[in-house]
């Protein structure tokens, strides 16, 4: 009987994923990797929802939800990721064969439990690359609307948001779901990176199909890569047209002073950092090291290693808000404690914008 991964033998063994020899040490650069920018990413949050929402009076109660809302999804996604530290690695057997592995090399409890926590890993990571197109349109909306955001723009963002969830990681991680034939194959090959029993997701458009199940497997996995880059386009979409238009209402404002538009420049430089750091530690990564081997398009050590970035991508946004943000900057180090009264006129710009 054809099954979904070929089994392990003899002969191929040394073909399914890395070598026994290099795979503790992915595993070993994974953990540490994951736990010290998890660690980074965690305090750097909590240290920045503190310094907006007690220390800057100024700030309007929608960018201090909107934030508070992002940067808990950001700690969430670390915690997930110090607790599962999974590992992507392609696998190939030749000439039929050729697929990807998750593997979670983190904490395990039963291999239904890991599982779940691998999953929850997955979908906190696609919603990585949501939230900066959702930052955009939310302050689109504060700068070129008289209402500002409505509970209509919320909803939408919800209603949207969770779709493109199910289209891509929902999608994702039940096509992966390995079979009990997948797991008695590839447990070995798991086994190589910590020496225990790990749980892991297993993903390939290659599978030779022979029940309705596995067709509706193959099905669902493409869709969620399609899901994946229809993600990309409509983030750089809502990048460009909120920036533009942003820009047009700023410039076209017969009340614009020198200083709000260099505090628009400020915010549009914030707002690229947001943009670009998912494209570059998460995208990237992404279409080359999961979506590349389920196709058979890429293999090697760096499909193994270019995943490390992903837990990189909160910690570099949010040393970017410090650094281009210089109120919040100055809030964090003491230099100045803005109140409601001191800065009257950039707390009504930060309230009507």
């Amino acid at each position: 009987m054809t099954t979904s991964a070929p089994p392990e033998n003899d002969n191929n063994s040394d073909q399914i994923g890395p070598p026994s020899e290099i795979a503790p040490i992915i595993a070993k650069y994974h953990f540490y990797n994951d736990l010290i920018a998890g660690v980074l990413s965690i305090v750097l949050n909590f240290l920045l929802v503190f310094v907006v929402t007690k220390r800057i009076a100024s700030a309007s109660k929608v960018f201090k939800k909107v934030l508070s809302l992002s940067k808990l999804f950001e700690i969430l996604f670390s915690a997930s990721y110090i607790m599962t530290a999974p590992v992507f690695t392609s696998i190939s057997i030749k000439p039929t064969f050729s697929g990807l592995m998750i593997v979670n090399t983190g904490w395990q409890f039963n291999f239904l439990c890991s599982l779940l926590f691998l999953s929850a890993a997955l979908v906190l990571l696609t919603q990585q690359i949501f939230l900066a197109p959702w930052s955009y349109y939310i302050r689109y909306a504060q700068v070129c609307r008289k209402d500002g955001v409505k509970c209509t723009d919320i909803f939408a963002i919800i209603f949207v948001n969770l779709t493109f969830q199910v289209l891509t990681s929902v999608c994702l991680c039940y096509a992966s779901i390995p079979t009990a034939i997948d797991i008695s194959s590839l447990s070995e090959t798991a086994r190589r990176f910590t020496g225990a029993d790990l749980a892991f997701l297993l993903l390939s458009y290659t599978k030779q199909i022979t029940t309705t199940k596995e067709k509706i497997n193959q099905i669902v996995s493409i869709i969620s890569g399609f899901g994946y880059l229809a993600s990309l386009l409509l983030s750089v979409f809502i990048m460009i047209f909120c920036t533009v238009k942003i820009n047009m209402k700023v410039r076209e404002s017969r009340n614009t002073s020198n200083n709000l538009l260099a505090l628009q420049k400020k915010m549009n430089r914030v707002l690229l950092t947001q943009f670009f750091c998912p494209l570059i530690f998460i995208q990237v990564p992404f279409y080359y090291s999961v979506l590349g081997p389920i196709a058979g398009l890429s293999q090697g050590l760096l499909t193994d290693f270019l995943p490390l970035l992903f837990a990189w991508d909160p910690v570099i946004n949010t040393l970017a808000i410090f650094i281009l943000n210089s109120e919040i900057r100055n809030a964090l180090i003491g230099k100045q404690r803005l109140t409601a009264t001191s800065d009257a006129r950039r707390s009504i710009v930060n309230e009507n914008n």
